[in-house]
């Protein structure tokens, strides 16, 4: 993605409704308050008190459970959630080679840097590329592990 795409993207996204502006103001209108004594004690208490909310077909995987394969030299990655949630795990200088995405690819660095043809990322930094785009091998000096997603 161009950085200028990038910057377009980000401008509408961040966009203020007069909602949220409404809202943002009534933030600064009194100061913080400390909550009554004992509440945080009662809520846990209350909390304890109840059987945990049972969710149907969570999926837990463990990071070192799960089978994991080698992609490239000092690169692994596995499968989470179907065929299309992966983690990737770099060592330090790894290096992921050149490819092509057949969906839209959503990535999410987790931890350590990544370097492409696009930019230098940070943990928390996240990289969109469309169905049928192409990028050159990216690398890592300090490690990483990147979570991706492809779209349906």
């Amino acid at each position: 993605m161009s950085r200028k795409a990038a910057s377009t993207a980000e401008e509408a996204w961040a966009d203020v409704s007069s909602a949220e502006a409404a809202m943002a103001s009534l933030d600064l209108a009194m100061p913080a308050a400390e909550p009554p004594p004992g509440l945080w004690a009662r809520i846990e208490r209350s909390l304890a008190a109840n059987d945990p909310i049972a969710v149907a077909e969570v999926a837990i995987e463990r990071f070192e459970g799960g089978a994991w394969r080698r992609l490239a030299p000092g690169v692994r990655m596995k499968r989470l959630w179907g065929k299309r949630t992966l983690l990737i795990e770099c060592e330090p200088g790894a290096v992921v080679p050149a490819h092509r995405h057949r969906a839209f690819e959503h990535s999410l660095i987790l931890s350590g840097d990544v370097t492409s043809d696009e930019g230098d990322y940070q943990a928390g930094d996240y990289q969109g590329m469309p169905a049928g785009s192409r990028h050159g091998a990216w690398s890592t000096r300090t490690g990483c592990r990147v979570l991706i997603q492809y779209d349906a």
